[in-house]
């Protein structure tokens, strides 16, 4: 996915400790965006050391972002199965 949007707001960045899959401990890094293309308002994140890195942006000017969008599924409180879309952001200038 790629689109040319304004920057609504920046939140800030979150760092959790996480144990991976081989036992060691690291750090999950990701910073939210609330992003708009002028008719769509949507929600995309940054993450790993790309969120950990990213210096504010300029948020009265357009910018490019690239990314993809995924599902996640999972089950509410009454065993009912959701979906939901996440939007993860590969690049951004």
């Amino acid at each position: 996915m790629e689109k040319t949007v304004f920057i609504r707001e920046q939140l800030p960045l979150i760092s959790r400790p996480y144990t991976a899959s081989d036992g060691t401990q690291k750090v999950f890094h990701s910073r939210g965006f609330i992003l708009s293309d002028g008719v769509d308002e949507f929600y995309a994140e940054m993450v790993g050391d790309m969120a950990r890195d990213a210096q504010p942006f300029e948020m009265n000017i357009w910018h490019r972002v690239q990314g993809y969008i995924k599902q996640r599924q999972w089950q509410d409180k009454n065993g009912q199965t959701r979906y939901e879309n996440q939007i993860v952001i590969t690049k951004m200038v």
